[in-house]
């Protein structure tokens, strides 16, 4: 009670604080309080809050969605409710949420403030930045949040979460900016705001607003049992945007490297005079970097004309290159420049280098990617892990019926071992259709084999 107390007298006292004058030759080296002549006033800033709670509350939406039991010890028909929020962005029904809020539903349902009920399409989604783009057919425009720009956003600035925590809907809490920059993670796209908004399991996906009653951000995580929450900043959402409602997703660029940070002492023993760069320890084969010329110990310096000073900048230019985009690669090899020339694959796209193409498989309704370390880290499995992760299993699909999910590993195929998509593609059945296809699967520290065939 305290601290919000201190919070609205301190709203209140920006609020009413006159533009200061310049001070007589005569004025002491303080500000004198003495004949100001104005009150703050505490009831007029309350007025101006549930003003602007009662704008935003109705542009903010409760998710529900179905989704099938993941345990082993759940009945795998029975479905589970689950729910977080998201936000109208436009009155056309476009709403902005967290992937994490609806990745394995197999139903989405908006509730809106007013109690009507929408079913939901998800138009696009995203794991590697936890956004997901929904839309319903509502009669009439719907109320929407207008977006702002987070770069402009300081630490220090009063900020509204809005959301349904703990399934408790259109509830609203205050508190400020703390910190902007990464957060509980360390990937190329882990820019954060901070923020001490009161914030809990439920508000994933809801807006985070400023005082001119614009998302600045998009809810997405919180340590528990701390004042400490993060919220994906709305600039970042922006430039995503357009490519998830136009493609259903988005195409990651990719150079199929294993990189890492340069220490002093790896930069010594290279004999690189500093440790700017992204070190090169491994090469997939048939990608881009290995197609261009890349080896194991090079030193990347420089991606496309930009400078790279460091794993992360490469990770995050590279990320957003367009896919087939030729670039000029500068890297450092034993102590001389040397300039290549890559085409940019799509991430999990099972490209190769160019020249070649995937190899087409029958659709057993799963999709399989290699295993790098965003992978591993994701279904927490060890990066030298033998085999493809399956990302996504189809509702309905062979591979549903034959009981594999996601964050399996396929490390057989008809008795072959694979080690790369390419190699899974090859190894499936192409001219015996009604013969099924024999994986073996490791599950943890498991192994079974399941055989499926495409449905005719």
């Amino acid at each position: 009670m305290k601290r919000a107390s201190f919070i609205l007298l301190t709203l209140a006292l920006v609020i009413s604080s006159a533009a200061p004058g310049v001070p007589a030759a005569d004025a002491p080296f303080w500000t004198d309080a003495v004949g100001r002549g104005e009150d703050v006033d505490i009831g007029r800033v309350n007025r101006t809050l549930v003003k602007l709670a009662q704008t935003l509350k109705p542009a903010v939406v409760q998710i529900g969605i179905s989704a099938p039991a993941r345990d082993e010890g759940e009945a795998p028909p029975a479905d589970r409710l689950r729910v977080g929020s998201g936000f109208i962005i436009h009155p056309s029904g476009f709403i902005l949420t967290n992937n994490h809020v609806i990745e394995h539903a197999t139903a989405v349902e908006v509730h809106l403030l007013d109690q009507r009920k929408f079913p939901a399409k998800v138009v696009g989604k995203d794991s590697r930045t936890d956004l997901a783009l929904l839309k319903v057919e509502a009669p009439g425009d719907l109320p929407a949040i207008p977006l702002g720009d987070s770069d402009a956003l300081e630490v220090g600035e009063l900020v509204l979460a809005v959301g349904n925590p703990f399934g408790l809907g259109h509830t609203v809490t205050m508190g400020i900016v703390s910190r902007k920059g990464p957060g509980l993670r360390a990937g190329p796209f882990e820019d954060y705001i901070q923020t001490d908004a009161s914030i809990n399991p439920g508000n994933s996906g809801g807006p985070l607003v400023n005082g001119r009653g614009e998302a600045v951000g998009i809810v997405t995580a919180v340590i528990p049992n701390r004042q400490v929450g993060f919220a994906i900043p709305i600039s970042f959402a922006k430039g995503l945007l357009p490519e998830l409602r136009a493609r259903g997703k988005i195409a990651w660029g990719f150079l199929g490297v294993g990189i890492q940070n340069l220490t002093d002492d790896v930069a010594k023993g290279l004999g690189v005079t500093d440790t700017k760069g992204a070190l090169v320890n491994n090469i997939l084969p048939g990608m881009p970097a290995g197609a261009a010329g890349v080896k194991r110990g090079d030193v990347i310096v420089g991606f496309d004309g930009k400078e790279i000073p460091d794993v992360r900048t490469l990770q995050r230019i590279v990320s957003r290159a367009p896919v087939g985009k030729q670039a000029e690669l500068r890297v450092l090899r034993g102590g001389a420049m040397e300039t290549l020339t890559v085409t940019v694959a799509e991430a999990g796209g099972g490209a190769r280098a160019a020249g070649g193409s995937p190899v087409p498989a029958r659709d057993l309704g799963l999709k399989v990617e290699e295993l790098d370390e965003e992978m591993a880290k994701k279904f927490k499995l060890s990066k030298e892990e033998e085999g493809v992760v399956i990302t996504e299993v189809a509702k309905g699909s062979p591979a549903a019926t034959a009981g594999v999910r996601a964050g399996d590993v396929v490390r057989e195929v008809n008795r072959k071992a694979v080690a790369s998509v390419d190699g899974y593609r090859r190894s499936l059945r192409g001219d015996a259709p009604d013969v099924p296809d024999v994986l073996l699967i490791k599950r943890g520290e498991n192994f079974f084999y399941v055989a499926m065939k495409p449905k005719t």
